[in-house]
């Protein structure tokens, strides 16, 4: 379109006199400075587009990261939940195994004839004692079985549920492409490998990933119980300027 507007003036020009030329050569000048500036925002827009829609898919994976995160804290749930459940069923068989061996001794282990009248109450109050102990061993397994199962259900729809993003959430994923006229001039028209991405520059080249903050402190001479400065407020971790750090997030 530049091309097709500058040509005709261009022709039309008269190449005999030399005021003539000089106008030509400024019109060329122009029309070359117009044509790198439009090609400077076109390379820079199509870059944006780009790494905002890296940023998009960034956002997508890890939204999926914590729904399976989440499914893994719900299976932990189902699972120590189950342990007990299998255990108070065990209980349970067990229990009634032996409350129906009480039961037959009530009824049918009778006692040699000729036994002591004290060591037939000692008999009948054992018995007793023994029956009541497996009813409530039995009553108590299946409460406990019951109280887990309901508590297995209170986490798992109360506490432990599936990261649903919301629509302010997805609406902040998504990037419209008029929102490239919003960064500043100098990203529309910056120059391939001239400057430094803001991003960069944030943290030091020389810090090993498992320092710790006070390490660090250390490192930049600062004392133990805080800087002589106040911190200077980060730059973005992109080089748009449109993004936050990572620590500032709540993914």
């Amino acid at each position: 379109i530049l091309a097709q507007a500058v040509l005709p003036l261009w022709q039309s020009i008269p190449q005999s006199t030399s005021c003539c030329h000089h106008s030509r050569m400024e019109i060329g000048a122009a029309a070359a400075g117009v044509s790198a500036v439009n090609a400077l925002w076109g390379y820079n827009r199509k870059n944006f587009l780009f790494d905002r829609e890296m940023r998009q898919k960034n956002e997508y994976q890890v939204l999926e990261w914590r729904s399976k995160q989440a499914a893994l804290w719900r299976d932990d749930v189902r699972d120590i939940i189950g342990v007990t459940e299998k255990k108070m069923d065990t209980y349970t068989i067990v229990s009634a195994l032996q409350l129906g061996m009480s039961v037959a001794l009530f009824t049918e282990g009778r006692l040699a004839p000729g036994t002591p009248p004290w060591l037939l109450h000692f008999y009948m109050l054992t018995l007793a004692a023994a029956f009541l102990y497996l009813l409530m061993s039995v009553w108590l397994a299946m409460h406990a079985s019951i109280v887990a199962q309901c508590s297995s259900v209170r986490l798992l729809t109360q506490f432990v549920r599936l990261p649903v993003p919301t629509w302010e959430e997805l609406e902040n994923m998504r990037t419209y492409a008029q929102s490239f006229e919003q960064v500043s001039g100098k990203h529309m028209l910056r120059v391939p490998f001239v400057g430094q991405s803001s991003g960069s520059a944030d943290a030091p080249k020389d810090r090993p990933a498992s320092m710790s903050e006070p390490a660090l402190s250390q490192m930049r001479g600062e004392r133990a119980d805080g800087p002589d400065e106040p911190h200077q407020p980060r730059a973005a971790p992109d080089p748009w300027e449109c993004e936050v750090h990572g620590d500032r997030r709540s993914l």
